[in-house]
């Protein structure tokens, strides 16, 4: 139902045959013209993530596909569905009846050897050319097919614009759609359920399953039915488990991972640093994800007596079952409960002490604005999150995001937020969309771009800039390996700065949108209310808070 396309003029065809759907009345199907492929690519991902719909990326041939590489490789990573497209020529200049003379442009800059399909076949599911005029509709077709198979992930096909203006009247053949839910082998369930509850010291990670609102719901059900804590990964995707409940036990798993005799990891590629602590010999080790082993990944190295390739709500579904459904699954653990809600009560008092530190800091500091976001944050608003030096505090201090409102806006490189957020909206909106980035990751995004795409289609995102003037990473991972350097002992540190540092609210001015710079940790709530009363009379807001930009350590 969704189109998203940075085209070029071999998609003329498809923009008459869209014109000829609009006269006859159909408004099932949109077209969103996109001014960067990037912003494509990103729009595309987040309405896929959010709506469950499969969407289309038109892009121009070769060069469209190096500008969004990045954005397809992070779906690719994600497992987001999406069909991409990218047109070619195979008749150059060859033939007659040659579409206004502009053959030649393919003989030169807009062609490569062996075609797009070699180019960007890496970092998708399926990647064919279209070979005939009679293939066209069998080749999209198979192309949503394999889109949607589990894995779930984007799909390629390139076609010539010789084959786009010929006419067709035909309709999409049938292809069925394969079971997308992977079901857990019983036996498989069995074993771990009975590990769980015979265990002294069990654990739950997980970084991903709150990407299924209904299996966070399962993993509360099961750490209550054992009094077993839950820790989300630091680099968690989504809101994995509610972090007010008394056994949600933070961030930070490097000690419960060397206590543990039994670890129970959920949709989580990364629950550990194996560098910083891994488990005793002896204890038992579970993984289950549909992804898992994991063969996109170059290395994997995390010892397991088992994996199992299946949905996680399935496999949490039956878990449950499977637990309360023994007579002595209902055996007393209130010490256990006991000792982690305590654990987690100190860990709410840290946090909370961090916040009575921060709130008159100036500049401000990272804390109070996540805690005072925190307080404003609207019912049911959606936050996508693409900050790098922030994460911990948008992780302890943004707590009241609901599971499934919560979406990583970047896999594996930065400046595909915007976007994401833009996607996000068009699928979702009713509900509010606030975009919290980092000044870094700000200038890789194409704003210009989303801004003016915000304007065109009255699309209103809060983007809330984490400004502290620095690539903070790069100065963090800098003194982490010469604490004690010439860069240290100097201050002087290359590829940090962002200096002099930009009015990114000026930008606002040029889309009509509202744009305003917060230097004040008491400005900040007001600050939040004005983008709000913007955002509701449909204008895209843009807040800049100036961030204490100290040395990291």
């Amino acid at each position: 139902r969704a189109i998203f396309s940075s085209p070029g003029t071999e998609w003329a065809p498809v923009w008459e045959a869209l014109a000829r759907l609009r006269a006859e009345g159909d408004k099932e199907l949109k077209y969103y013209n996109c001014r960067h492929e990037m912003l494509a690519l990103s729009e595309a991902i987040g309405y896929a993530e959010k709506s469950g719909e499969l969407p289309a990326v038109l892009l121009h041939t070769s060069s469209g596909l190096l500008h969004g590489a990045m954005g397809i490789r992070g779906a690719y990573m994600d497992q987001v569905p999406m069909v991409i497209c990218a047109g070619e020529s195979v008749r150059f200049t060859e033939g007659e009846d040659q579409e206004s003379g502009r053959g030649w442009q393919w003989l030169h800059s807009l062609s490569d050897v062996g075609g797009t399909t070699r180019m960007v076949a890496p970092y998708v599911k399926w990647s064919q050319a279209i070979t005939s005029r009679e293939t066209v509709s069998g080749t999209v077709a198979r192309a949503c097919q394999i889109a949607r198979m589990a894995p779930h992930g984007p799909v390629f096909f390139s076609i010539a614009k010789e084959y786009l203006q010929e006419e067709a009247e035909e309709t999409m053949p049938q292809i069925p759609l394969p079971q997308a839910n992977i079901s857990p082998v019983p036996n498989d369930i069995d074993e771990i359920a009975t590990q769980l509850m015979d265990s002294q010291n069990p654990i739950i990670i997980t970084q991903k399953v709150g990407t299924k609102p209904e299996a966070v719901q399962k993993l509360v059900e099961l750490a209550e039915a054992l009094a077993i804590p839950v820790f989300e990964s630091i680099t968690q995707d989504a809101v994995n488990f509610p972090r007010e409940h008394p056994l949600h036990a933070g961030f930070d798993v490097t000690q419960a991972i060397r206590d543990a005799d039994v670890i129970l990891a959920v949709a989580a590629i990364t629950p550990w640093n194996p560098q910083r602590a891994n488990p005793r010999p002896e204890a038992k080790i579970f993984f289950i994800d549909s992804q898992a082993p994991y063969p996109r990944f170059p290395y994997w190295n995390y010892r397991a007596d088992m994996i199992i390739s299946a949905d996680p709500l399935l496999a949490l579904s039956a878990l449950v079952d499977r637990i309360k459904g023994r007579k002595h699954a209902s055996s007393d653990h209130s010490g256990r409960f006991d000792f982690w809600k305590g654990k987690h009560d100190q860990l709410l008092t840290s946090w909370n002490n961090h916040i009575q530190r921060a709130r008159q800091k100036r500049p401000i500091d990272p804390h109070w604005l996540c805690y005072a976001i925190n307080e404003w944050l609207p019912p049911e608003t959606i936050v996508v999150e693409e900050t790098i030096t922030h994460k911990q505090s948008i992780a302890r201090f943004i707590r009241r995001i609901k599971p499934g409102n919560f979406i990583m806006g970047h896999s594996g490189g930065l400046g595909t937020g915007m976007g994401v957020a833009l996607g996000v909206k068009l699928a979702s909106p009713n509900q509010p969309v606030v975009h919290l980035v980092g000044d870094g990751s700000f200038n890789y995004n194409p704003v210009l771009s989303a801004l003016g795409f915000s304007q065109e289609y009255k699309v209103p995102v809060l983007t809330v800039v984490f400004n502290n003037g620095a690539y903070r990473a790069m100065q963090s991972a800098h003194l982490r390996l010469y604490p004690e350097g010439w860069a240290s002992r100097n201050q002087t540190f290359y590829g940090v700065d962002i200096a002099p540092n930009p009015d990114y609210a000026q930008l606002t001015k040029a889309f009509d949108a509202y744009g305003e710079k917060v230097e004040d940790p008491n400005e900040i709530t007001h600050a939040l209310g004005r983008a709000w009363e913007a955002m509701k009379h449909g204008k895209t807001a843009l807040l800049d808070v100036i961030l204490d930009p100290r040395d990291p350590r």
